[in-house]
C-alpha cells in the first residue's frame, strides 16, 4: 500500500520508522531542509510538494492541530479523491467532517502513547473512529504496525492523554516539592527519583508486576480514595 506522511516531528518520525517497512511510504513537510535531512536520516523517499504527496490518495498527517486543517484545505482545491488520516489528538471528529469537501475523506486515528516511550521500543494502543466504517479497513492496515488497535471513538484519546498527562505531572512536581521540603535538591537525585523510581513503578503497575511493598501501598491509597 501507498502511504504518505505529512510532518515528521518527533511522532511522525517514530511513525516513519515504523511504517517504513510496512508500507510504501512517502514523506513531506513544508520546511523543505528539514525535510531533506530527515529523508537521509530515515532512507525514505521524499515528496516535493503537497501536491505530490497527495497524488499518493492516502496520507497520515502528523502535524500540529492547525496545521491539520490547513492541509485538509490543501487538499479540497485538488478536488481529487484522496483519504486523510488525522493523528492529532486535538483536532476532533466533527472537525475533520465540517472541513474536508468530498471527495476528500477523512478519518481519526490517535495514539494513547508518547512518542518518547514509543521511540524506545513501546507500542502504543492506537484508536480508530469507527466512522467512516469504509475507511476502517484502510487505517487498519496501516496502523497494525504501530500498535494493539482498537476500532471506536479517537476523540477520547484527548481525554486520555490529558488526564495521565496532567496527573504524571502533579506526581512529578509533588515528589520534587516533597523531597525538598527533606532538604534533597541535588537534580540528578531528584531526576533519578522521578524518572527511574515514580516511572518505573508506574509502569510496573500498568503491567500488574508490583512487589508486595508497592501493592500494599497500592491498598492503602484505595482505601484513603474511599473515605
Amino acid at each position: 500500500m501507498q502511504v504518505g506522511l505529512i510532518g515528521i516531528g518527533r511522532m511522525g518520525r517514530e511513525l516513519a520508522r515504523r511504517l517504513r517497512d510496512h508500507v510504501e511510504l512517502t514523506i513531506f513537510d513544508r520546511d523543505a531542509a528539514f525535510l531533506a535531512t530527515m529523508q537521509n536520516e530515515l532512507g525514505i523517499p521524499a515528496a516535493a510538494s503537497i501536491d505530490e504527496i497527495a497524488a499518493i490518495g492516502t496520507v497520515v498527517l502528523a502535524v500540529p492541530d492547525p496545521e491539520v486543517i490547513n492541509c485538509i484545505k490543501d487538499f479540497n482545491q485538488l478536488k481529487a479523491p484522496i483519504t486523510v488520516i488525522n493523528i492529532a489528538t486535538n483536532v476532533a471528529k466533527h472537525v475533520l467532517e465540517e472541513t474536508a469537501v468530498p471527495p476528500v475523506r477523512c478519518i481519526g486515528v490517535k495514539f494513547v502513547g508518547q512518542a518518547g516511550e514509543m521511540a524506545l521500543g513501546l507500542d502504543p494502543v492506537v484508536v480508530i473512529d469507527s466512522q467512516p466504517a469504509e475507511l476502517v479497513p484502510i487505517a487498519r492496515e496501516i496502523f497494525a504496525a504501530v500498535g494493539q488497535v482498537i476500532v471506536g471513538k479517537a476523540d477520547i484519546v484527548s481525554l486520555v492523554n490529558n488526564i495521565a498527562g496532567e496527573k504524571a505531572l502533579e506526581a512529578a512536581v509533588h515528589i520534587e516539592e516533597s523531597l525538598r521540603q527533606q532538604g534533597i535538591t541535588d537534580p540528578a537525585i531528584v531526576k533519578s527519583a522521578i524518572r527511574m523510581v515514580a516511572a518505573g513503578i508506574l509502569k510496573a503497575y500498568a503491567d500488574q508486576n508490583l512487589g508486595p511493598f508497592a501493592r500494599q501501598i497500592v491498598r492503602a491509597v484505595r482505601a484513603k480514595m474511599k473515605k
